[in-house]
């Protein structure tokens, strides 16, 4: 974590457990000391920062953004009154403006501002669609994973909005007591709980102070004059009016501090005319919160800096049509990196035959959008039937399937029950059976079968052969053909993100549960990948990934009596529970049992600190 940052987190505890004020701070990295985390062979545009944008907290209120900002332009010059809210960085450098200008704010602090950004920000590198969240996290404590930056930062920006807004309840006596104590113990402390142990150190001073009302009661003078003025202060909220910071919400304060640090930093940088950048510092002070009511903004309202790029490739458009010219299934469209190559597939009709297969079923990526055409006739046979009536499309020898429902694995491609193998259960998503399509067969009435190889790796099934049905209903291709705008991570082990297609060069781990948003679908080999907003690559795997958003409780309660297992298969059973003690827990994922047993289908379990607990609404329920 960035000092600056470190500082500025903790500021709520050092306030209120040593009745310190909190000072804002750069956000510095010393290169003698600290080195960056991964970082990138993506080649790297490289500005020259000519000027700033002084720090301001950003606001939402009503619907509108709102820049409040920390300081008062002003140095010797009674015209400077006037002048926008920045700084030049020869501004910077001039010891006297900046004495001046510490001074007129009367902060000392502030003439520390302009060294240290002239050291370290006269000019940033970032990698093509680097996002703020990642430019901040470069200049972070190696001994710290990106998730942990940045769920600490969601920890903080909730915990220190539910303080403003609480403490302001409090000075206006709209909340006794007893009502913030029991709204720390509903809604901040199961927060904190994901960062702080239930025993440790910061976490009991909160309990002691926010947990018994008789304590607050008897601080009542101290949090609603000292405290809360200069914690107000510390988050630079102090121009706000009471009724604006009862309104503030911290779950959507939370969520916009994290969609801030999603956007790309290019959107914080504005050219000027003499061919430099104005930074907005707010991507480099330690106070990077968005504090908001939880209303939408109407209009963006920072600063766009378009990448410049290279020519792009354009999409290759397949279509499916009769002779007729009539259109057999919905066009499918195929996005690559420019001078890559695609693959496009025939697909199988009912009562249909191909009778024209185009000659750039496969080709390369350019600049000009393509089409691929497949034309089919019908059957002599079947002249009097539907058109299309089932589209059937078969996966390209060498992919891997897997299975929706419950199917049976065959000796041969006559499916009996004598000639049965092994029969396969119907699963969740992510133990879904997956197999290899080594060939194609016909049953004795000329139905199609997939010859498959089981490659379940930790399954006793593994490397079993045989035949399975074609029939989509229950095998589908184990990877997405289309792209989709956003995917959810639901493989408990969470996946990586890579520099390149092969997934080489890993760049970021997401756990499972995070969502991400995909900019296009690329084709490598026979499998495909996702590739991010931030333009690197992570698999396309339907078990490890899911289209959409996929949510789960992020804390639930027992009903009844409720025992903590070891395992997801619910053995080993290391904790009980009493009816009595109602107990909670926070959610960290979920994951199933049975996993790579095939002959069972599987049950949710959570996976909850110590362990794994049951998914069975009968004997847990929601609770956030």
């Amino acid at each position: 974590m960035t000092r600056g940052f470190s500082k500025f987190m903790t500021a709520a505890f050092a306030l209120v457990l040593l009745g310190g004020v909190a000072t804002p701070v750069v956000a510095q990295a010393d290169a003698a000391t600290e080195s960056v985390v991964t970082t990138s062979t993506d080649d790297k545009q490289t500005y020259t920062i000519g000027s700033i944008e002084l720090p301001y907290t950003q606001l939402v209120q009503n619907g509108k953004s709102i820049k409040s900002y920390w300081y008062n332009k002003s140095t010797d010059d009674p015209t400077t009154a006037t002048q926008p809210q920045t700084m030049t960085m020869d501004q910077l450098k001039d010891t006297d403006y900046m004495a001046n200008f510490a001074a007129a704010n009367n902060d000392k602090i502030a003439a520390q501002i302009g060294p240290a950004i002239v050291q370290e920000f006269s000019s940033i590198s970032l990698s093509k669609g680097e996002t703020v969240g990642e430019y901040i996290y470069a200049l972070s404590d190696p001994d710290q994973t990106y998730d942990d930056f940045f769920d600490q930062l969601d920890v903080s920006s909730y915990m220190n909005t539910w303080l403003v807004k609480n403490l302001t309840l409090l000075k206006l006596d709209q909340i006794s007591p007893e009502e913030l104590s029991a709204g720390y113990q509903n809604e901040l402390r199961p927060i904190l709980v994901t960062t702080f142990s239930d025993n440790s150190g910061q976490l009991k001073q909160f309990d002691q102070l926010f947990g018994n009302p008789e304590n607050i009661e008897n601080l009542h003078d101290y949090l609603v004059k000292s405290f809360f003025t200069q914690y107000i202060q510390a988050m630079h909220l102090d121009k706000l009016s009471d009724a604006e910071r009862v309104t503030l919400d911290p779950a959507a304060s939370a969520a916009a501090t994290k969609s801030f640090c999603q956007q790309p930093m290019s959107n914080f940088l504005t050219k000027q005319a003499d061919g430099t950048y104005q930074l907005n510092t707010i991507v480099i002070f330690s106070a990077f919160y968005v504090f908001t009511d939880g209303s939408t903004v109407e209009k963006p309202v920072l600063p766009s800096l378009p990448d410049v790029t290279p020519d792009q490739s354009q999409p290759v458009t397949v279509h499916y049509v009769d002779d007729q010219g009539n259109q057999l299934a919905k066009d499918r469209t195929l996005t690559g990196d420019l001078d890559t190559a695609y693959h496009s597939d025939a697909l199988t009709f009912t009562g249909y035959k191909l009778t024209q297969t185009p000659t750039n079923a496969t080709g390369k990526f350019t600049t000009q959008p393509q089409s691929v055409t497949y034309v089919y006739s019908k059957e002599a046979a079947l002249q009097t039937g539907s058109a299309a009536a089932t589209i059937n499309p078969i996966a390209p020898k060498g992919t891997v399937v897997y299975t929706t429902k419950k199917i049976g694995l065959y000796k041969s491609a006559t499916f009996t029950s004598k000639a049965r193998k092994q029969w396969y259960a119907k699963k969740s998503r992510m133990n879904r059976p997956m197999f290899v399509v080594t060939g194609y067969a016909k049953s004795k009435n000329g139905v199609k079968r997939y010859q498959v190889k089981d490659v379940n790796h930790h399954s006793k099934t593994r490397g079993k052969t045989g035949y399975i049905t074609t029939n989509r209903a229950y095998t589908s291709p184990v990877y997405y053909a289309a792209k989709h705008k956003t995917v959810t991570i639901i493989n408990p082990s969470g996946v990586n993100s890579y520099a390149k297609k092969n997934l080489t060069g890993k760049k970021h781990h997401y756990r499972q549960g995070q969502t991400v948003k995909v900019k296009k679908i690329v084709r490598h080999n026979l499998t495909t990948r996702f590739v991010l907003s931030n333009g690197r690559y992570i698999t396309a795997n339907k078990k490890l990934v899911q289209a959409g958003r996929v949510t789960m409780p992020k804390r639930v309660a027992a009903k009844g009596a409720l025992n903590r297992y070891t395992t997801a298969n619910l053995t080993k059973r290391n904790r009980h529970y009493a009816r009595k003690a109602q107990a909670t827990f926070t959610v960290r994922g979920w994951d199933y049992s049975n996993a790579n047993n095939f002959s069972k289908g599987d049950t949710l379990r959570y996976r909850v600190a110590g362990g794994y607990i049951s998914g069975n609404p009968q004997l847990v329920h929601q609770i956030r």
